[in-house]
């Protein structure tokens, strides 16, 4: 099994078609006259070091190791372990976000629930929180018993999905085959698990925790409606009720 250090260290190889400035496009928006913001399971950071240095900006991620990557991207930005359904932070911030699908590793209602009840917790009065997640569309069609592969210059993988045992829930079992000094290849093996649930239960959630949806929408496209082959949905949900 590849160890959070190794993967680290892969990581932005892997992730190079990431589309981190669509991201950034559509969260751009909503920092106009704000002071901070906190990006929930940053990963090695590329995202959040895009973000206006003029902003208070910090990252949460789960892997000390994937935040040692960070760091040297950008030491300005304040990057903390922890762990987003039990965030515990002594600030609050005007934009929470949490993209590249990082939402579907939280894969039970109850930790859902306690995540969206941290980000209210930790966002200013009016304050914004964006997400996406994989489409209930994308996990049982594209996700279905499918094989991936890719190859970079130093790394070659090949990526197997299964669906797993609960609704919505995917198994991603990856094997990776990194270019050694000596020309020889070493193998890594890595797997994870995500869930997704469908629209309207993300809806429900967040009013429940006391969120205004404003917005609802597919694919990077703000004006997209949800259809039923969209595969990546975004939230748009704001703070305006004290508790």
């Amino acid at each position: 099994m590849m160890t959070y250090e190794a993967f680290a260290v892969l990581y932005d190889e892997l992730m190079y078609d990431q589309p981190y400035d669509k991201w950034l496009e559509l969260t751009v928006p909503y920092l106009n006259g704000k002071q901070s913001i906190l990006d929930l399971a940053c990963g090695t950071g590329s995202f959040t070091a895009l973000l206006p240095k003029q902003l208070d900006r910090v990252g949460v991620d789960l892997s000390e190791d994937m935040l040692t990557v960070a760091q040297t991207k950008d030491p300005s930005i304040q990057w903390l372990v922890q762990d987003m359904t039990a965030l515990e932070l002594d600030m609050t911030f005007d934009v929470i976000t949490c993209f590249c699908d990082s939402m579907n590793y939280v894969t039970t209602e109850e930790d859902l629930n306690k995540l969206f009840s941290h980000v209210y917790m930790h966002l200013e009065e009016d304050g914004v929180f964006l997400f996406d997640v994989h489409s209930v569309w994308k996990m049982t069609n594209l996700f279905d018993g499918q094989t991936y592969s890719d190859e970079t210059e130093h790394v070659t993988y090949l990526w197997q999905t299964e669906p797993g045992e609960e609704e919505n829930s995917v198994y991603h079992d990856m094997s990776f085959f990194t270019l050694e000094e000596d020309g020889r290849y070493r193998r890594f093996d890595e797997s994870h698990y995500q869930r997704t649930f469908p629209l309207e239960f993300y809806i429900e959630l967040l009013e429940t925790n006391q969120f205004t949806v404003e917005k609802v929408f597919a694919d990077f496209n703000t004006d997209r409606p949800i259809e039923e082959d969209a595969e990546r949905i975004f939230y748009v949900a704001r703070k305006k009720c004290k508790r």
